[in-house]
């Protein structure tokens, strides 16, 4: 009987100490968010418009219509000076897409572009779509390129994963200053 009582005391002490413990979920987001740290990213939360989202998402239960947000973490390289011309947009995720940009859905409205949009989508087709990890969306502003998602990658794949989506928004950020340098039509 005496065991019992000591085993319940223990395990009354030491519980919500264990409770207080990070999950492996928790380790892992804070590896991703430290690897992004060393990188030079800003890492921070995000809401972004969910383009393929059900009906019942889009739509309240009294039938007031409501915009459907996801939740995600946003990784910002800010660029080495502003580019204050720059056009300013977010791109989601979405099948099928838009004609100039096939599996992402434009702007709403479409942000006023130094070029026609049939010549300023196509070259960041290849740049987003190398763009790893649970990528939903990415986000052009003339102080920063984002790449907003969710973290997914494993613990042994985190820092490269961190590194490709560093190198990703480099080189769009480098493409979206060609682009908003573009003499105006």
């Amino acid at each position: 009987m005496v065991w019992i009582v000591i085993i319940a005391v223990l395990a009354v002490a030491i519980g919500p100490i264990l409770w207080l413990l990070p999950s492996r979920r928790q380790r892992q987001l804070e590896k991703w968010r430290t690897a992004a740290r060393r990188h030079g990213l800003v890492v921070e939360q995000a809401s972004i418009d969910h383009a393929d989202a059900p009906l019942e998402e889009r739509v309240s239960a009294g039938g007031v219509p409501r915009p459907a947000q996801r939740q995600c973490m946003a990784y910002r390289l800010p660029l080495q000076s502003p580019l204050d011309a720059a056009p300013r947009w977010q791109l989601v995720k979405s099948e099928p897409g838009s004609p100039e940009l096939p599996g992402w859905q434009l702007p709403t409205p479409p942000p006023p572009l130094p070029m026609p949009p049939a010549d300023y989508w196509p070259p960041l087709r290849p740049l987003l779509d190398a763009l790893p990890g649970g990528c939903i969306g990415v986000e052009a502003t003339p102080r920063a390129i984002s790449w907003l998602g969710m973290e997914t990658a494993e613990d042994d794949a985190i820092d490269a994963a961190v590194g490709q989506i560093r190198d990703g928004l480099a080189a769009i950020g480098a493409l979206h200053r060609e682009l908003a340098a573009a003499p105006l039509p």
